[in-house]
């Protein structure tokens, strides 16, 4: 008896630990002390924890701007990135992360965030931003949320749970036709477009509370981040607002569809490839790409992404053994997809939070997966 009450405590305690996984992630950017590190080694190198990648993120790009600014930095020497990766870092292409905000509800009586929105928002993330250059989101998805884990990162974000509200109702025809008016006079023009002015689509958009949506747009609120606001005011009433809200979380809906469409036709045969793979692509994809494409950011370091990929050559044959190449094709495929949408899939392509593998390099590993995914020994790992 005695030992069955310890093995349920020990699943207890196992399962509270994993429900606090995605949470503790979380925590990395959205607490006061994400840029403090746990340490510093004696050439002020930060020690950060896993969960800490915008603290991490922060210091790299800073060695990166100090290198390209040539000032002497005694951490360089311990930093892990390529020459050519710091100067890209430096000046066009710097770690992910860097606009995540301390503090996604900024405090006051208005609500930012709306709850019922964020678990679709973290499952799939919309981009945020397209000051990259980018429409792909540069963010971590999560998309076997529980409620539970819902409930604990809305906790840890300061979320409010609202009152008892009734779920909003399909916009009727006449609601669609106002919402869509209003979006086209007042949204449109900033908001939509590969080129748009405002980093918020009409998906990310519906992450923000009809409450908040007003208020912004009337500027009786500020956003979260130090960053001078450039949006004009905007006339628009709570219940105006209202039917923005609900037509933002239908565009979602469509938009999800017609990025997993896409998603469903990618056919690895019928992508661009080469004829043959070059001399020394197989060392590369079986040691340096890990790096390269930044696999490593999270398959090397995080336990949670480490149970689904490690990001070595052993993880690789372990990967393979249980699915396929053309399952590590479409994952890596699937990010471009996802960069024209500004949306992660269903099944999120891959590397989950940077941009996509060059198409050279995606081409190449489609001949691979179709050659058997040989090694540089000449094994094959999978069926072409």
């Amino acid at each position: 008896m005695r030992r069955a009450v310890l093995t349920l405590l020990l699943l207890v305690g196992l399962a509270a630990r994993a429900q606090g996984e995605k949470a503790a992630e979380c925590t990395g950017c959205h607490t006061e002390k994400r840029g403090v590190a746990q340490q510093r080694f004696g050439n002020g190198l930060g020690r950060w924890t896993d969960a800490q990648c915008y603290g991490c993120h922060a210091e790299l790009n800073d060695v990166a701007v100090k290198r390209q600014q040539r000032i002497r930095d005694p951490r360089y020497v311990a930093v892990p990135v390529r020459e050519e990766r710091l100067r890209s870092m430096a000046t066009t292409s710097p770690l992910s992360y860097m606009n995540a905000p301390e503090r996604v509800e900024p405090g006051g009586p208005v609500s930012r965030i709306a709850l019922e929105r964020l678990g679709d928002f973290l499952r799939r993330p919309s981009s945020l931003s397209v000051t990259e250059g980018s429409r792909v989101p540069r963010m971590m998805a999560y998309p076997d949320l529980q409620p539970r884990e819902l409930a604990e990162i809305a906790r840890m974000l300061g979320v409010k749970t609202p009152r008892a509200r009734a779920k909003p109702l399909p916009l009727s025809g006449t609601e669609r036709q106002q919402a869509e008016s209003l979006w086209a006079t007042r949204c449109r023009a900033c908001h939509d477009g590969a080129q748009r002015l405002a980093g918020r689509s009409a998906v990310t958009l519906g992450l923000y509370t009809a409450e908040w949506l007003h208020a912004y747009a009337s500027n009786t609120v500020s956003a979260p981040l130090p960053q001078e606001r450039t949006m004009p005011e905007v006339p628009l009433s709570l219940e105006e607002a209202r039917l923005l809200h609900r037509l933002f979380g239908e565009m979602r809906t469509q938009a999800e569809q017609e990025l997993d469409a896409r998603v469903a036709e990618l056919k690895l045969e019928t992508g661009p490839m080469p004829a043959q793979l070059p001399p020394g692509f197989l060392p590369f994809l079986w040691g340096p790409f890990f790096r390269t494409a930044t696999c490593v950011h999270c398959h090397a370091t995080s336990p949670r992404a480490a149970r689904a990929f490690t990001a070595t050559e052993a993880g690789l044959k372990d990967y393979l053994r249980g699915h396929s190449g053309r399952e590590f094709w479409l994952r890596l495929a699937t990010r471009h997809v996802e960069e024209r949408h500004g949306l992660v899939a269903a099944r999120p392509g891959m590397p989950m939070a940077g941009a996509p593998i060059p198409q050279e390099t995606l081409g190449l590993i489609a001949r691979w997966a179709l050659e058997g995914c040989p090694d540089p020994q000449g094994q094959t790992w999978c069926r072409p």
